[in-house]
Parts: C-alpha cells; structure tokens; sequence
C-alpha cells in the first residue's frame, strides 16, 4: 500500500466519521425539538386543565388583588415556595 492509497483510505474513514457526526448532531437536534414540543403541549393541557377547574369552582370569578394576596400561601401549600417546579 503505498501512502497515498493509505492517506486516501484515512481521509474516506475521517470522511464517513464526519458525515456520521453530522448526522447524529441532526438526530439530537430532532430529538430535542420534539422533546419541546411535547413538553408545550403538556404545559398547555395542564394550563387548560387548571383553568377548567379554577372555572369550574368559581374561583375565576376571584379578583387578580385577592390572587395576589394568597398567591404565596398558595405556593406554599403546592411546594412552589422556593421556586421549584412540579412536573
């Protein structure tokens, strides 16, 4: 094999590890997109979901003053009072 054909070989395999990477980093890319839109439409059904059941309860009919007033014991009592999400 003389180092031409040895130095083309390498550049066909550093070729194909190229083409390979490029093609996973597309994959993730993919993967990463659907996994946020999956996650919008969970946070939208569960935004949907609180509202029918706050108008359910009547509690739509609350004023935004008096929200803002027991918002922190709310938070509380959902574990939310030290910034934590739930999922």
């Amino acid at each position: 094999m003389t180092k031409s054909e040895s130095t083309e070989k390498a550049s066909n395999k550093t070729m194909t590890l190229e083409e390979e990477i490029a093609k996973t980093a597309e994959k993730l890319r993919k993967l990463q997109d659907k996994q946020k839109e999956l996650q919008r439409r969970e946070r939208e059904r569960c935004q949907k979901a609180v509202f029918d059941l706050m108008k359910s309860e009547k509690l739509d009919q609350v004023s935004v003053d008096n929200w803002t007033k027991a918002l922190p014991g709310i938070r509380k009592l959902l574990g939310l009072d030290q910034g934590n999400v739930v999922h």
